[in-house]
């Protein structure tokens, strides 16, 4: 638990009323899920894990699962990750909740959905818990995925164009050191729109963002991004 969460618990009125029945009320579970996403091979990547018990056997799905009683919603995403793809340590984005009465046959279950974003070359996944396999699909073309986990990948992509405006979310995607080539691609992928190199490079070099270290190569100027400084890459021309 967080400890400045104990200022919340240890004062008069935090007690359970007297006759007060759990039993009165639905009961409903918790889970919590991670969209990892990645650049590779020119294209956005998700990361999915095969699932290897019912419902949805042999289905692909979003990394995940229930929370546990003594966790915090974030702890919970963490250990599930690791538990399922053997990741640990990235940043979590949380971006929605979903709670559809009937997505889990099992019993009512509400999940939180948060996204991550890594370089593929700098981890290593595995398949472990209830994860029979893993591996990366193209974002924007996933096989047929378990639950509602189709929803909450289309939430995790909308949500991840919303945080490459305001963040540095972009240049999480990259090396260190990229070409315009690749910077333009990312920015098409995960806008799924047409825009031009060009446009792209001449705009982040007027921001400042950007740094030449070679014959097109190019390194990302941290310290001059500000909240909303890509909001051009939704503007209608480019």
């Amino acid at each position: 638990m967080n400890k400045d969460y104990s200022k919340y618990i240890n004062r008069p009125g935090y007690q359970v009323p007297d006759g007060y029945d759990p039993s009165r009320f639905p009961k409903q579970s918790a889970t919590a899920d991670v969209a990892i996403f990645c650049f590779a091979d020119k294209k956005l990547q998700v990361l999915l894990i095969q699932r290897k018990k019912m419902p949805f056997q042999g289905y692909w799905a979003i990394p995940g699962g229930f929370v546990e009683n003594n966790e915090d919603l974030p702890q919970a995403a963490e250990r599930e990750l690791y538990e399922e793809t053997g990741l640990k340590g990235l940043k979590l984005y949380e971006f929605g909740a979903f709670g559809h009465p009937n997505r889990d046959p099992r019993a009512r279950t509400i999940t939180i959905a948060y996204l991550a974003l890594v370089r593929k070359e700098l981890i290593n996944p595995r398949a472990g818990d209830d994860a029979g396999d893993y591996a990366w699909f193209p974002a924007h073309r996933p096989p047929e995925l378990a639950f509602d986990h189709e929803l909450i990948l289309k939430a995790a992509l909308n949500h991840l164009k919303q945080l490459a405006i305001f963040k540095p979310v972009i240049f999480e995607l990259l090396p260190e050191v990229f070409s315009s080539e690749d910077l333009c691609r990312v920015c098409k992928e995960i806008f799924q729109k047409k825009i031009s190199k060009d446009f792209v490079l001449n705009k982040m070099r007027k921001l400042g963002l950007l740094k030449k270290s070679g014959i097109d190569q190019y390194t990302f100027v941290k310290r001059n991004f500000y909240p909303g400084a890509l909001v051009f890459l939704i503007a209608k021309r480019g």
